[in-house]
């Protein structure tokens, strides 16, 4: 599935949205340049979750926030500054990844991607100075998890 996003905010609605899709035990691998709106992303679906995007901030330095939402918690993990997979292990991040009991959203998902054998994968990319791309794929998820991603309408 591709979508195209002309602003931050549409880029935010879109999260959003994609929020109503998710569910406990979800991983999400946010993937794109510095600057492509991983953030923006991820501050939609909190606010889907009726969390206050405008405390959403990017973990870049301490790697991990947690939101603690009234029925379950999600996980908010910039792998940015992860050289070496031996750093995730000093993370503990076995129990972000594999939690049933809450979501998971890694930027830079792509540092991870090839340890996980099920999650869905948001690429932003650049198309020009205002517009993105953002591509959505899954890996292991069933067709119902699938088709509900498919059936996205923005």
């Amino acid at each position: 599935m591709v979508i195209f996003s002309e602003s931050i905010n549409k880029t935010k609605m879109i999260g959003k949205k994609f929020a109503s899709l998710l569910t406990k035990g979800d991983v999400l691998l946010l993937e794109g340049e510095l600057g492509v709106g991983k953030t923006v992303f991820i501050k939609g679906i909190l606010e889907g979750f009726n969390f206050p995007p405008n405390e959403v901030i990017s973990p870049s330095f301490t790697l991990i926030r947690e939101y603690h939402l009234k029925d379950f918690p999600i996980y908010h993990i910039d792998l940015y500054r992860i050289r070496v997979k031996e750093e995730l292990i000093n993370l503990g991040y076995e129990d972000y990844f594999y939690n049933p009991q809450g979501i998971t959203l890694i930027e830079w998902g792509d540092r991870v991607e090839d340890i996980l054998n099920i999650y869905i994968k948001v690429e932003l990319s650049f198309v020009n100075e205002r517009k993105r791309r953002i591509s959505i794929i899954t890996k292991g998820y069933s067709y119902e998890k699938i088709s509900l991603l498919d059936s996205l309408v923005i």
